[in-house]
């Protein structure tokens, strides 16, 4: 039987919620997750995650890798800006870890966290939303739609891991928004030159390439300017592969094939924190950042690793005080500062190839390919956050 002294409200269920609850189950408390989709819902097919080397290492204390996970190892990323002579590229032995990261299928990885909270004291509620939080004496009240039925929970903590969708419930509201009118196109692309343990990070004059070896395809995510998403995503497959080539160029042969096809707006969205006990946002619900490096979910990890220690040594009467919340949020600050400055800085810099700028970013891609410390500090910062 759960100790109610210890229970924990996760809304969210997606990766940043899941390790959030595992991490806390790990450490004696008894999480409930409460997720708005059916258990049943697929994530698209097209979509993978860059997860880093430490988000390896988090998964694999919690469990959550397990062999038959289908993972695909990065241990080169290559870095260009096409049209000048700049380039740049990173191999895990200069960083001194044994692998960059792995791409994964979202829609896998999500099915191997939710088969393990199965396993485990955590409680996951699907189709279920919570509809208000209201601040206890020595907890919080948090009301819920479950399957159209209305409960009460009466916890010592909230965590908001939702990506932001309830934070109007928690008396928070958006203290940023940083939004370059560009969208995400993602996919899946095949070309005769077949994906090995290479990453691609290509800066165009519309916006950066991402590539992910996944198998014998391709993952990509290609910024557009918003006014030319819809009708790149309505292009047939043939046009759809010249429009890309012409913009990647050759780097990876000739692309083939493409399928899975979708698009989202891509935008940077920074969260107030929570200024009263009790209430906790992670993840995407308190930084959304633009994928051009591949930060935000792994940020989201650490958040939620972090939470579970920070948890941990704290007494469960002090979990619902203002001093844990924001001790937890003077904890995060540095790490997420630094991740979202430079994942900002990245985007802002390539995506806007303005008053002549290009010749000079190419040379400050072939200054960070020559000097190796450097480059081996910004990247350990990229994978291992502040502590790097």
């Amino acid at each position: 039987m759960a100790d109610a002294d210890k229970e924990i409200i996760i809304i969210g269920g997606g990766p940043v919620g899941c390790v959030a609850a595992l991490a806390l189950e790990r450490e004696g408390f008894y999480p409930i997750i409460l997720e708005a989709q059916s258990r049943n819902d697929l994530a698209p097919e097209g979509r993978t995650l860059a997860l880093s080397w430490n988000s390896y290492l988090i998964l694999n204390q919690l469990e959550c890798w397990p062999k038959e996970l289908e993972t695909y190892p990065i241990q080169k990323i290559d870095i260009s800006d096409k049209g000048n002579f700049g380039s740049a590229s990173v191999r895990a032995e200069e960083i001194q870890v044994p692998s960059l990261g792995f791409a994964v299928r979202f829609r896998d990885l999500l099915d191997v966290l939710r088969s393990k909270v199965d396993a485990s004291s955590v409680r996951i509620n699907y189709d279920s939303t919570a509809t208000s939080i209201q601040r206890l004496s020595d907890g919080v009240k948090v009301s819920v739609q479950s399957n159209g039925q209305s409960q009460q929970h009466d916890v010592r903590l909230v965590i908001m891991a939702d990506g932001g969708r309830s934070l109007d419930i928690a008396g928070l509201s958006l203290k940023k928004t940083i939004d370059r009118d560009h969208d995400a196109i993602v996919g899946l692309v095949t070309a005769s030159a077949q994906p090995t343990d290479i990453a691609y990070e290509r800066f165009t004059s519309s916006g950066p390439i991402a590539l992910l070896p996944r198998g014998n395809k391709y993952s990509f995510v290609w910024s557009v300017p918003r006014n030319s998403s819809e009708k790149l995503l309505h292009l047939s497959d043939d046009a759809f592969l010249k429009e890309f080539q012409t913009t990647f160029g050759r780097r990876c042969g000739q692309f083939q094939h493409v399928e899975a096809r979708m698009s989202y707006p891509l935008s940077t969205r920074i969260a107030e924190q929570p200024r009263v006990g009790g209430i906790i946002s992670i993840g995407n619900a308190s930084q959304a950042l633009h994928p051009v490096a591949a930060q935000g979910l792994n940020l989201g990890l650490r958040d939620a690793w972090e939470l579970g220690q920070f948890c941990a040594e704290t007494s469960p009467e002090l979990l619902p005080t203002s001093s844990f919340t924001k001790n937890f949020i003077k904890k995060r600050r540095v790490d997420r500062f630094t991740t979202t400055t430079l994942s900002t800085a990245l985007d802002h810099l390539f995506s806007n190839k303005l008053f002549g700028l290009s010749g000079p970013l190419g040379l400050g891609l072939l200054g960070l390919d020559i000097i190796s410390p450097l480059k081996k500090r910004i990247f350990r910062k990229f994978i291992f956050g502040a502590r790097g």
